[in-house]
């Protein structure tokens, strides 16, 4: 009886996937230029221009750490810095799985005129999302500087943390991007879920409060994103159990994602 040739079988499951993304990373310049113009279009013909989302985050920033600090019972000065922190990744975790929804239907017309690499579009809204992230994070900088947090060796854990990040970006835009195509209701879901989690997740209150039932919060791995970004920005050591999780998410979820995106890559433009 024939055998089967394993190794060529899983080569098969992912290679299209990573071929198509080197060739979107060959056209990074198109992927910066389409990204930049995308937040560019957003704030056309506004007087402020981008400096919108600056505001934006600054007042719910200010307006959350005053209610915040006041319903705990902490200052103000110590109370700023972790919620700034904490929105600052949030917004990005947000926007990422709202947009990612949208990746592929948002570029559609693109995708019906143009023989492009589908990575190029992923690459697009990340790149997008981290041109607003960039811009929050001068907010939280000013924040910062207002309530003398020191910065520390550990602040450098920022780097791989954010190189984190957008690697579990690009796989969350690349899996909701196709199911979303195929099955529009998952952007409801999506939604909806990101209006709750806010408030399940340690963003405006700490993970101490919760005492003995702190798996809640181990268990949610949006804390777990915040956290290796938060500690590093407020000086501290980000904790293993976090580092772990985030790696494994980051693995898994790339390598899923090369999967579907290798198996439905080319069914995209016929559900537009």
């Amino acid at each position: 009886m024939p055998q089967l040739d394993m190794k060529a079988i899983k080569k098969d499951l992912i290679r299209p996937g990573l071929k198509d993304f080197l060739l979107g990373l060959s056209l990074w310049k198109m992927c910066f230029y389409l990204g930049y113009e995308d937040v560019r279009q957003r704030y056309v013909r506004t007087f402020l221009g981008p400096l919108w989302l600056v505001i934006g985050t600054a007042v719910w920033i200010g307006v959350m750490s005053f209610v915040m600090a006041s319903l705990f019972d902490n200052s103000v000065a110590s109370t700023v810095p972790f919620i700034a922190a904490g929105m600052l990744v949030w917004t990005f975790i947000a926007n990422t799985m709202n947009d990612g929804c949208v990746v592929f239907m948002s570029s559609a017309n693109i995708i019906h005129s143009l023989n492009l690499p589908m990575s190029l579009h992923i690459l697009r809204f990340v790149i997008r999302n981290f041109i607003i992230f960039a811009h929050n994070f001068v907010i939280v900088i000013l924040f910062f500087l207002f309530c003398h947090v020191h910065l520390t060796i550990n602040t450098l854990f920022v780097l791989p943390a954010l190189v984190i990040l957008l690697l579990n970006a690009v796989w969350i835009g690349a899996f909701f991007g196709i199911i979303n195509t195929r099955y529009r209701d998952i952007q409801q879901v999506i939604t909806t879920s990101m209006t709750i989690l806010p408030f399940v997740t340690p963003i405006f209150w700490e993970k101490g409060f919760l005492k003995k039932h702190d798996w809640i919060a181990n268990a949610n791995p949006f804390y777990h994103a915040i956290e290796i970004v938060r500690a590093a920005l407020l000086g501290k050591s980000p904790p293993l159990l976090s580092w772990m999780v985030m790696l494994a998410i980051t693995v898994v979820g790339l390598f899923f994602m090369c999967v579907l995106f290798s198996k439905y890559k080319n069914r995209i433009i016929y559900w537009l």
